[in-house]
């Protein structure tokens, strides 16, 4: 997972001019490698109408498994991506955990009030 270290090291990297950002990233090792769902097959279904459905088979017994494993307080929060090609056996999409959390006070209304011009020549 990227954290605040990671951020602060890539930053002081980029200033002092020691290495590129992409360098940083690939020698991180705390960056978390993505990881997949167990026991989700996603096949997409195009129709001649332009409408598509995605049909998903779920082996239970591993899905439940790992589920149980990632919760955090009763979610988890999985990402479904169209793979480049489809697959031998016609898999068109994949899902792996979306380990993003956001920082505390992110999202939290902003206390500043915006200011309104008022103008007294009215177009109309």
């Amino acid at each position: 997972m990227i954290n605040e270290e990671f951020f602060t090291q890539m930053y002081n990297n980029q200033v002092n001019g020691t290495t590129s950002i992409v360098s940083t990233i690939k020698n991180n090792k705390k960056m978390a490698e993505k990881q997949y769902v167990n026991g989700l097959i996603i096949k997409e279904k195009v129709f001649e109408n332009g409408g598509n459905q995605l049909k998903l088979s779920i082996k239970t017994d591993d899905m439940v498994k790992q589920l149980k494993e990632l919760d955090d307080n009763g979610w988890v929060n999985l990402i479904v991506t169209r793979r480049k090609e489809p697959s031998d056996t016609g898999i068109t999409h994949y899902s792996y955990v979306d380990t993003w959390k956001p920082t505390k006070g992110a999202g939290q209304p902003s206390k500043k009030k915006a200011v309104v011009q008022e103008e007294d020549d009215l177009p109309f």
